[in-house]
């Protein structure tokens, strides 16, 4: 890693960095706010259809998160850099990963992952999907695809890449504690922000008027409601905001109990909702004057890809057939849940296609799912079938000559009456008609029926990401559809199947063309990734057991945390980690309130604890 960044560096190279990429520099809001989404830059810009790319630092107040300024890690006021993209791009997972590589990042010396973490605001009526982004298993960033604000469906979607500048500058510059973090060559974070975090604590824990707080809250709410009645968005955001820093002290003092806090929650949600509804009115009216703004795009995505046309006479008679689904990042139980859908729909498909194979493997990892099939045959086998008209005393009149009934059953089988045959069918005799159907090729049975595949797939929880409308656990960015060295195109999700397929992310063959279906494994192996479910399980578990015997520790395993961990990871490799043990140390705080509140009790607390410290110290 090159020298680490300062603080305010850190902020100017992620400005430098959107603002080339496309993005309008904004400034942070005048309120208090929880979360750079509340920001109107965000919550509001988003409900439009328009083209609108932001960037900026966004000082976020959680009273609730405070602690005197002595957690290293935790406290009421940290600093968050906000982007929005919207619509979203094709490809915001590399913009942010080439992101964290302009900070100083270098992907091949850390654990970079994206592990579910869903996002939702109830106060503000909007939910999303996404994940937390780890670096070396601290999470830095939110990443989340917007679905829904102040109750209104977005389309189109937005990508939120909430970055934790703090978490940042600890990695970066290896101080992790906040008051160490050096602004800039010659002030530390402390000196300019300790004295706020002891303060706001203070006076959100110990000080804020409870009834006081509640009048403002009506107040607040009052104002809302007649800006709104004024068609007057930004004022009545204003006080919804307001709203929800008071709702926050007053949980922060213990003033808020359950009921009480889903109606106060309820009624924010109505403000937002009613607010969100009158911005876009405002929008429409206005018809919408920067729609042509230019927006951020996947310039490789965008380029019309061109797959060659294959004909039924080039196909060999039998070949191992792949298709794989590339995705962003699939959570743990939505990828177990799309295997097991997969492994009955797809013999189920192909016996639908009446097409001969040898056997199917179900692969899947967090960014693929995949099915190879051994010897599929090109065509489908010739099907002889019989099918029952009418019976054989209503076929004929009493001179022997067909009726209309065996005329018309004739007609609608293609077939001269006297290829129709009397034969006894469930205890009567019947005409029946012998039809022929010749098998169909791959090529035109096969893409309407991948297309099914995808759409047949269910998850708990499914989200829109592009203009397609399909909905899915998480965007797919790639299809790859190959008959031997054939590929079987079809389109979905704004895709087209083709060959390409891609390896580990910054590898040197992030992207790759197969020359045919085979060479799938081939490549997979090259970049070490398991694409086996079990087989991958067994080696996690395998790598983690040798760890856990050099230093003499139980090999037992929960089986439920493996199944996630495997879920989590396609190249697994188990690291021996540690950390300093004052982190098990309680806040002198914390050991101070639990004495208080059991001091009754506290001869019979030392004398079980000096036990429990000779037990260990024993050990």
């Amino acid at each position: 890693m090159q020298k680490s960044l300062d603080f305010q560096d850190i902020i100017m190279t992620l400005q430098r960095y959107w603002s080339e990429k496309g993005c309008l520099i904004w400034q942070p809001y005048y309120l208090q706010v929880g979360a750079g989404t509340m920001n109107p830059a965000t919550f509001l810009r988003v409900l439009s259809p328009e083209p609108w790319n932001v960037a900026y630092v966004e000082p976020s107040i959680r009273p609730d998160d405070g602690r005197y300024g002595d957690n290293p890690y935790r406290f009421q006021q940290h600093y968050q850099f906000q982007v929005i993209l919207t619509p979203a791009p094709g490809n915001p997972q590399e913009l942010y990963l080439q992101s964290l590589q302009a900070l100083g990042i270098i992907p091949k010396e850390h654990d970079i992952r994206f592990v579910e973490d869903n996002w939702e605001s109830p106060a503000l009526g909007a939910w999303g999907l996404g994940w937390e982004v780890w670096l070396d298993g601290q999470e830095i960033t939110q990443f989340t695809y917007f679905q829904q604000a102040g109750g209104i469906v977005l389309d189109p979607v937005s990508v939120e890449i909430t970055y934790g500048l703090e978490r940042i500058a600890m990695a970066l510059q290896g101080n992790y504690h906040f008051q160490k973090i050096r602004w800039n060559s010659d002030i530390k974070y402390g000196e300019i922000n300790y004295m706020g975090e002891k303060e706001h604590s203070t006076y959100y824990f110990e000080v804020a008027d409870i009834d006081r707080l509640r009048i403002m809250y009506d107040l607040f709410e009052k104002e809302a409601n007649l800006a709104l009645e004024k068609g007057l968005v930004l004022p009545a955001h204003d006080y919804i905001l307001k709203c929800s820093h008071t709702f926050n002290i007053l949980d922060t003092r213990g003033a808020v109990g359950v009921t009480e806090r889903q109606a106060l929650f309820g009624r924010m949600r109505d403000l937002a909702k009613q607010t969100a509804e009158t911005y876009v009115e405002q929008r429409q009216q206005l018809e919408y004057p920067w729609l042509n703004n230019p927006a951020i795009t996947d310039a490789a995505s965008a380029s019309a890809i061109e797959i060659p046309s294959a004909k039924t006479s080039d196909l060999p008679e039998k070949a191992d057939y792949l298709l794989e689904i590339g995705t962003e990042e699939l959570p743990s139980s939505d990828l177990q849940m799309a295997l097991k859908q997969l492994e009955t729909a797809v013999p189920e498909m192909l016996k639908s296609l009446r097409l001969d194979y040898k056997n199917i493997n179900i692969l899947g990892t967090p960014r693929r799912l995949a099915v190879y099939i051994s010897s599929l045959a090109s065509r489908q086998a010739d099907q002889t079938s019989e099918l029952k008209g009418p019976p054989v005393n209503r076929a004929f009149d009493a001179d022997g000559d067909p009726t209309p009934a065996a005329l018309g059953f004739a007609r609608s089988k293609g077939l001269e009456i006297d290829r129709l045959k009397k034969k006894q069918v469930d205890g009567g005799e019947y005409l029946v008609a012998e039809v022929h159907q010749k098998g169909q090729s791959i090529l035109d049975i096969l893409p309407a029926k991948l297309e099914e595949l995808l759409t047949g797939l269910r998850f708990n929880k499914s989200m829109r990401w592009n203009t397609s409308g399909v909905a899915f656990s998480r965007p797919i960015r790639w299809l790859a559809s190959m008959f031997g060295s054939t590929i079987i195109a079809f389109e979905y999700a704004n895709l087209t199947a083709g060959s390409t397929t891609r390896g580990l992310r910054f590898s040197d063959s992030e992207i790759h063309q197969l020359a045919n279906s085979k060479e799938y494994f081939s490549f997979l192996d090259s970049q070490e990734i398991i694409a086996d479910n079990d087989e991958r399980k067994k080696v996690v578990s395998s790598q983690v057991k040798a760890l856990l015997s050099s230093i003499g520790a139980s090999t037992d395993i929960d089986q439920r945390l493996l199944s996630e961990v495997n879920n989590l990871v396609e190249a697994p490799t188990a690291l021996l980690g540690k950390f300093d043990e004052k982190h098990l140390e309680l806040p002198a705080e914390v050991l101070v309130g639990v004495m208080k509140k059991h001091q009754r009790y506290f001869p019979m607390v030392m004398i079980n604890l000096l036990t429990l410290s000779r037990m260990v110290m024993r050990k």
